[in-house]
C-alpha cells in the first residue's frame, strides 16, 4: 500500500481525495499524484510506503 504526502504554497492538503486515499500500486499512486498536481497550489508530492515499515518511494514535482 502507498500514500501520498503533498507539498502545498498555502493551506491544507486534507480536503483533497487523493491526498487522503490509499493506493494499492506504484502506478495507481502515481494516476493519483497526477490528479492532485490539476490544483495549481501543489508543488511537490511524495509517495510513502504505507505501513509498519513505511518509507520513502519517490518525489514527483511539477
Amino acid at each position: 500500500m502507498f500514500r501520498l504526502i503533498p507539498t502545498m504554497r498555502r493551506g491544507s492538503a486534507t480536503a483533497l481525495p487523493p491526498a487522503s486515499t490509499r493506493y494499492v500500486s506504484i502506478e495507481a499512486a502515481r494516476l493519483g499524484a497526477a490528479e492532485l498536481f490539476r490544483e495549481e497550489r501543489i508543488l511537490k508530492i511524495m509517495i510513502v510506503r504505507d505501513g509498519l515499515l513505511g518509507g520513502y518511494v519517490e518525489w514527483i514535482d511539477r
